[in-house]
């Protein structure tokens, strides 16, 4: 059975209890390469497919996720979730379901190299390993992931949808020993434009500049930002645009629509039908068309994004990135500068370069504070140039001062999306350079 038909078949049983509901059903072919020690360890795949459940009654609403192997089992569970909605209260905050919309297929979507032609993803990890070792790396780690997704999304409301796409990412990371590393990652919806020499190259840059690493004392600095770095930044931006996130209480841009919250510099869009996109989708959950949204034009906030429960209760339209429960980004773009990261370094008196962000946390998400381990090349400049790697810094920030003290821009965009990336939000990054970003002692 069809993934639409299963979609179909599901609703009209949900329909028999419920007055409205909706149910899509995902299915992900995967595969991966893995490599370390400069050699490929490890070569799987996978299948499997997961069918959520919308089920709606006097304004009730029951959200459930079930497994592929479960679906034999949907007449038991409806029968459960019917007797949980006679002892739920009602939401007071209910919006019914949108009038279904017509939606547009974005254009090559599915690449079919990418499914067909498993063997390139050796070539891949192959390339990746050579380039960072003719780089100068001592060992090289890493793993490349192809998937190929099919998406059905049905409502009582009217909408019916079909979707498929294909992505590929490239995750490496270079030695030159156990504390001096350096990372790089790439990604993309059709496998030919997985870079892998330059990422490999990348990767072992930043692991020799991490060679005997000195430390620093604690203090603001000016600090470039690699793209890898700002991508696991602007995850949490992308959490924070969502009208959930603002009405549960965890986004620093709560009530700042309309207002200054990053450098003027900044130009932020989600747009899942960039023409790269990692996660190209044509509908969202709700049967809402998919759009680009401006996030932050100029340093202005200028929308959260909306499923239709966020958008009733803070007065806004639906911008087509529903989840049932958490409206969300689908993929982040920065509108690129004019610098390099050459020219960046050329431009600070004293301060760092920053090759990851990894293990964010944030102290106060309502004011932005939050601290996160640097790693994988954090490295010493003085009068524009390069002196030594440091050890025993942690940057701790708050993400609006962050955002607004981007001074500098960098021209070279790069899609990241791999496990550092704690909301799963691709980002089309670029470098930054912040001026008097905080870092205190790591220990």
């Amino acid at each position: 059975m069809s993934e639409g038909n299963l979609a179909e078949e599901i609703l009209n049983k949900i329909l028999k209890i419920a007055e409205s509901g909706a149910v899509a059903v995902y299915r992900k072919v995967s595969r991966q390469v893995r490599f370390s020690v400069n050699k490929i360890d490890i070569a799987k795949e996978w299948d499997e497919t997961t069918i959520s459940l919308l089920i709606e009654k006097e304004k009730k609403m029951f959200v459930l996720e079930l497994s592929y192997r479960a679906r034999d089992r949907v007449d038991d569970i409806i029968k459960k979730v019917e007797e949980a909605l006679k002892v739920m209260p009602p939401k007071p905050y209910y919006a019914p379901l949108p009038e279904p919309e017509k939606y547009s297929p974005i254009p090559n979507a599915f690449d079919k190299v990418t499914i067909e032609h498993p063997e390139k993803m050796i070539d891949i990890a192959k390339i990746s390993i050579d380039s960072a070792l003719k780089e100068g790396a001592k060992k090289v780690a890493g793993a490349i992931y192809t998937n190929a997704f099919w998406a059905s999304v049905v409502t009582s409301a009217g909408f019916k949808g079909e979707a498929k796409f294909t992505n590929t990412y490239l995750d490496v990371r270079a030695f030159c020993n156990g504390l001096e590393t350096g990372h790089a990652s790439i990604a993309s919806r059709s496998i030919k434009n997985i870079n892998a020499e330059e990422i490999g190259r990348i990767a072992a840059k930043y692991a020799k500049l991490s060679r005997e690493p000195k430390k620093l004392k604690a203090g603001k600095y000016d600090a470039i930002f690699t793209p890898d770095a700002v991508a696991s930044l602007l995850n949490f931006v992308g959490m924070m645009s969502s009208g959930f996130a603002v009405i549960a209480g965890y986004s620093a841009f709560t009530q700042k629509i309309d207002t200054k919250v990053a450098s003027k510099k900044v130009t932020i869009a989600d747009n899942p039908r960039y023409e790269d996109s990692y996660y190209p989708a044509p509908f969202d959950e709700e049967g809402v068309a998919t759009k680009e949204n401006i996030l932050i034009e100029n340093g202005i906030l200028k929308t959260y994004l909306h499923n239709r429960i966020t958008a009733k209760l803070l007065n806004a339209k639906h911008t087509g990135n529903a989840g049932w429960l958490f409206p969300h980004p689908w993929n982040l773009i920065v509108k690129p500068g004019d610098a390099t990261e050459e020219e960046m370094i050329s431009d600070i008196s004293e301060g760092l370069l920053i090759g990851n962000v990894t293990y964010i946390r944030f102290q106060d998400y309502l004011r932005g504070d939050f601290s996160g381990i640097i790693r994988d090349g954090v490295i010493y400049i003085k009068n524009g140039e390069i002196q030594h790697a440091v050890k025993g810094l942690r940057l701790s920030d708050n993400i609006i001062n962050w955002l607004q003290n981007i001074d500098v821009i960098g021209k070279e965009p790069r899609q990241i999306y791999h496990w550092w990336l704690e909301m799963n939000t691709p980002v089309v990054s670029v470098p930054v350079l912040v001026r008097k970003a905080n870092f205190t002692e790591a220990w």
